[in-house]
């Protein structure tokens, strides 16, 4: 007798191997979310492999037990034992394993709290400044330019200028961005949001506008990544290139530009953002950001404010999550 009475049973009917069962259940429940599809599933793979050596191979094998086993193998990790990992990333891997499990099942019965769990906070404060320097930014986007990446070049400008992500970047139409800055003076992004949350979705259907002041200087880097779009051999709504797939476009993305960044003395792509914010926030209160000054040094209620109004543009629903790029509140 079979253990599972079917085969269509196997996997709660979503597959016959547990990582790609997970994927499928995620496609069906997260309909059009197709950034979040993917950050689940290489999480939910990372279970999945760790999951073998504990001789699970089914969903169905899946308890509240096994979850906390998981846990305290992250937690090892955590502790120094293997390769040493991140508490956001311990803690993002036990969340995808409840969001994966529920879709699958259909119900939260099997479910374990990350931080109880892991023991371990995370910190989402930035304590170092982002690089504000345009002039480092413009050398490395030269030396881009140089060695044939335009399209990196002008991804970059975009993320240090309207404060977008690589995705969100790489899928902007800015051509019609450019046409809607010189008419409103701000543009609405809607693709390559986290969640889903740029787009009307099956599972998100009212889509809230996320505007972004155009800047004198964003203006710029619109019209260099225009430039670039419109020289493609075909008509293209974005700077991915005709020949390659967005995965592999962002592939690129990192492999060539982390080197070329850090040359010419700026960190990481997420350090653009974090420039962005910065100096969008000098903007609104007047005072320098609280990672550059070294502390609040506007009063609590415009702080407050400004951490409202820069959440929204860079696309996040929590206001806490800005003191990555803009320093503690305190």
């Amino acid at each position: 007798m079979s253990r599972y009475h079917s085969k269509s049973n196997r996997n709660y009917g979503y597959g016959k191997q547990l990582s790609y069962a997970g994927r499928n259940a995620l496609k069906t429940t997260m309909a059009g979310q197709h950034h979040s599809i993917a950050t689940h599933s290489e999480r939910w793979q990372r279970f999945c492999d760790w999951a073998k050596t504990q001789d699970i191979k089914e969903a169905h094998q899946i308890n509240n037990h096994t979850l906390k086993d998981y846990a305290g193998y992250l937690k090892a990790r955590l502790n120094g034992q293997g390769k040493s990992i991140a508490v956001s990333t311990a803690q993002n891997r036990l969340s995808t394993c409840n969001t994966v499990l529920k879709a699958l099942r259909g119900n939260n019965d099997i479910f374990i709290s990350p931080a109880e769990a892991l023991d371990a906070k995370r910190c989402h404060i930035r304590t170092e400044p982002p690089e504000l320097s345009r002039v480092k930014l413009a050398a490395a986007q030269q030396e881009l330019y140089r060695q044939g990446h335009g399209r990196i070049a002008a991804l970059l400008g975009l993320c240090r200028e309207l404060g977008l992500r690589s995705r969100e970047a790489a899928l902007l139409d800015c051509q019609k961005a450019l046409i809607q800055a010189k008419e409103n003076g701000v543009i609405d992004i809607e693709r390559g949001t986290k969640g889903g949350r740029g787009k009307s979705t099956v599972t998100s259907p009212s889509r809230v506008e996320r505007l972004v002041p155009v800047s004198d200087t964003a203006t710029k880097a619109l019209e260099a990544a225009v430039a670039i779009q419109n020289n493609q051999q075909e008509n293209k709504d974005n700077l991915v290139p005709i020949n390659q797939r967005l995965p592999d476009f962002l592939s690129a993305v990192r492999h060539n530009s982390g080197a070329v960044l850090k040359k010419h003395g700026l960190n990481n792509r997420h350090d653009l953002r974090a420039a962005y914010a910065c100096e969008r926030y000098q903007q609104i209160t007047h005072h320098l950001a609280p990672v550059i000054a070294g502390k609040r040094e506007c009063v609590k209620s415009v702080d407050r404010k400004a951490r409202e109004a820069i959440a929204l543009v860079l696309g996040h629903q929590r206001t806490d999550v800005v003191a990555s790029y803009l320093g503690s509140a305190r």
